[in-house]
């Protein structure tokens, strides 16, 4: 299991496009992929869990993934969670 510390940027961190991207891209791996903020915890691959984050800019999250191809997905999405929004 690997985990990082992951913030999110943007004016609306989780828009539909934007949950669609970072879904796509979580389920072409086999790891659990997990985001937790405050004792709760969103599973990476759902879009309605990852559509449930509608605060506003500049939250933290732990972004925690475990599995065979673990570290790959760790960077991968964490980079496209820590990338600037329009």
């Amino acid at each position: 299991m690997l985990q990082k510390a992951v913030y999110l940027t943007g004016s609306l961190p989780m828009n539909r496009d934007r949950v669609i991207r970072l879904v796509t891209a979580a389920s072409s791996f086999s790891a659990n992929v997990l985001l937790e903020r405050k004792g709760a915890t969103i599973n990476g691959k759902s879009m309605l869990g990852l559509l449930s984050i509608s605060e506003s800019t500049g939250r933290e999250f732990m972004l925690v993934v475990s599995g065979v191809d673990e570290a790959e997905a760790l960077e991968r999405l964490a980079a496209m969670l820590e990338e600037s929004q329009p």
